[in-house]
């Protein structure tokens, strides 16, 4: 990469480049010239917590987007070099991962038991009306 960029150093950019046979990304901060590469990881957990990714993942299966922080950039010192490595480590950790699937499947079961009391409640509505 051109040099290092400060942890605190706003950023212009972070650069996604994405390779469809490893299904990976490496992610690299731009500022004020300089990039760096600051972390790398499977590309479908980026998926589940970026939308930019997702819409990336549904136009290609390789190549390069950026996230740039819309309009003129007021109020960005939170897009830093740091705040990107934070975020991509948390998404990419294990534990994560393992926590967000067994949120997913107990609310799919919770769904399931509302889906299942819903068709009883109307069932019961149905023999009580018969009943009377």
């Amino acid at each position: 990469m051109d040099g290092k960029v400060a942890s605190n150093m706003e950023l212009d950019s972070a650069v996604f480049q994405v390779s469809s046979p490893d299904n990976r990304y490496e992610a690299i901060a731009c500022s004020k010239g300089n990039t760096e590469l600051i972390a790398s990881g499977p590309f479908d957990q980026l998926v589940l917590h970026l939308e930019d990714a997702k819409k990336f993942q549904s136009r290609s299966s390789s190549g390069t987007f950026k996230l740039l922080l819309a309009g003129d950039g007021k109020g960005s010192s939170w897009f830093t070099k740091s705040t990107i490595q934070r975020f991509l480590h948390i998404i990419n950790s294990s534990d994560t991962s393992k926590s967000v699937n067994g949120v997913l499947d107990e609310m799919s079961q919770l769904e399931e038991l509302e889906s299942f009391i819903n068709r009883s409640i109307s069932r019961s509505n149905k023999m009580l009306l018969v009943v009377l």
